[in-house]
C-alpha cells in the first residue's frame, strides 16, 4: 500500500468522536458522504507509515496535522493523489494541500463524481469541500476546483468528457469573476456553460451567505435542491 493510502486509511479510522462528526454534519456532510469520500481526521502523524522524508519536513512547518480533517484528493479514475487538511475549528481559516504528483487534475471527491460526468457528460463546478457536499446530494457530477478558477490541464481534460459546464462558484467577487471569465473564453468549447445567480439570502445575524456551504445552512436539503434544479438545468 502506498503511504498516502495509509495515511488516508488511518485518518478516516480515526474519524470516530461525536465532537468531529459533529463538526461535519453542521458543515452539511452526510453519512453516506463521510464513507463514500473516506474524509479524516489527525491530530498529529500517525506512527506506522514509512512517509517520505520531503512529506516529513513538510508536515512540521506549523500546525499542519493537528486537529485537522483530511479530505483525500484524488484523479478521475479514483487514484488518491494529495490530500488537504483543514482544522476542525471554523475559527482557524484556511486550509493546507500536499500532492504527490501534479501531472493529472486530482480535486477532493473527483473519482466519485466522474461516473456520472461520464454518463451525463456535465459537470457543475464549486469552489471548496463544503461547498461541494450539499451540491453534490443534488448534483453528482459536482466537481471543486478548489479555487475560483479552472487550471488549464483540467481544462483540457473538460474539453475532452464534457458538453455542459455548470457554475457554482462562490458569490463573492473571485468567484463571479471565475466563472464569467471562463464563459467568455470557451462559449465555442462546450455546447453550454450556466451561471446562475446565487440568491441573496442571510443569516439570523445579518451575515450574508457567500457560497453554497452557506446556502445550505440557511436553506437546508429540501429548498437548496428545489432551487439548484430551477437554477441550473431550465434552458437557456
Amino acid at each position: 500500500m502506498r503511504w498516502i493510502d495509509a495515511l488516508v486509511e488511518q485518518a478516516h479510522a480515526n474519524l470516530n468522536k461525536e465532537r468531529e462528526l459533529e463538526a461535519l454534519w453542521v458543515r452539511g456532510c452526510s453519512d453516506e458522504q463521510i464513507a463514500s469520500y473516506s474524509i479524516g481526521y489527525l491530530n498529529g502523524l500517525p506512527k506506522g507509515i514509512s512517509y517520505p522524508d520531503e512529506f516529513v519536513a513538510w508536515a512540521k512547518v506549523g500546525h499542519k496535522l493537528e486537529d485537522v480533517f483530511v479530505f483525500p484528493l484524488t484523479n478521475a479514475l479514483g487514484q488518491v493523489k494529495g490530500v488537504q487538511f483543514r482544522h476542525v475549528d471554523r475559527k482557524a481559516k484556511g486550509y493546507t494541500d500536499y500532492f504527490v504528483g501534479k501531472d493529472e487534475p486530482a480535486f477532493f471527491g473527483f473519482g466519485q463524481a466522474m461516473p456520472h460526468v461520464w454518463a451525463s457528460q456535465k459537470v457543475c463546478l464549486v469552489e471548496g469541500a463544503f461547498d461541494l457536499v450539499p451540491i453534490q446530494r443534488v448534483f453528482p457530477f459536482a466537481v471543486p476546483t478548489m479555487t475560483s478558477t479552472v487550471s488549464t490541464t483540467f481544462l483540457r481534460f473538460l474539453k475532452r468528457n464534457v458538453r455542459e459546464v455548470w457554475f457554482g462558484y462562490d458569490m463573492d467577487s473571485a468567484g463571479r469573476k471565475g466563472a464569467m471569465e471562463f464563459l467568455k473564453d470557451n462559449r465555442d468549447n462546450f455546447e453550454r456553460i450556466r451561471v446562475p445567480q446565487f440568491p441573496q439570502v442571510k443569516f439570523v445575524d445579518g451575515r450574508r451567505a457567500k457560497d453554497p456551504s452557506d446556502l445550505w445552512e440557511i436553506m437546508g436539503d429540501e429548498r437548496l435542491s428545489v432551487y439548484l434544479r430551477s437554477a441550473f438545468e431550465q434552458r437557456g
